[in-house]
């Protein structure tokens, strides 16, 4: 299982660099919003309660690096989560090395020219690496933040 886990955050950590020169799944998916920022990010804390998941916490890191002398384009980093999802693997000792991963984590984002994105990790492209139990429920969760974030970009 550490071993695993190794691997699984050395291909995090080399995902953008060799996603650019390598055939493999992409590691992160971005979808561009068609709202500005913070039409966006009501809209998405709306459809996560609608879809029953709860928002733990979000990290302003622009504030945050502000107070440290740096400008940056806002930046929020949701973590989302599920208790359908997240309960099935943490109820487990094998499986609670994962909760490295958890709870989902949901970035939405301004660039320099004013558009908007939402990013996050792609589990479908990590579930082969995990028990299939857990693969599965990886899956499933995130079908269901697609399925909110599709309805926060419409």
């Amino acid at each position: 299982m550490k071993k695993m886990f190794f691997a699984l955050l050395v291909l995090v950590l080399a995902s953008v660099g060799l996603a650019q020169t390598q055939r493999q799944p992409d590691l992160i998916l971005v979808t561009q919003s068609n709202k500005p920022f913070a039409a966006t990010v009501e809209q998405f804390k709306a459809e996560v309660k609608a879809a029953g998941w709860s928002i733990l916490n979000y990290h302003n890191m622009a504030g945050v690096l502000s107070e440290k002398g740096f400008t940056l384009h806002p930046v929020l980093i949701f973590d989302v989560c599920s208790g359908r999802y997240s309960a099935r693997i943490l109820a487990k000792d094998e499986y609670r090395p994962i909760s490295a991963l958890m709870p989902c984590r949901v970035s939405i984002y301004q660039t320099s020219d004013g558009k908007v994105f939402i990013a996050r990790m792609n589990a479908p492209a990590f579930a082969p690496m995990m028990p299939k139990e857990v693969g599965d429920i990886m899956i499933a969760s995130s079908q269901e933040i697609e399925a909110i974030i599709a309805k926060v970009v419409k």
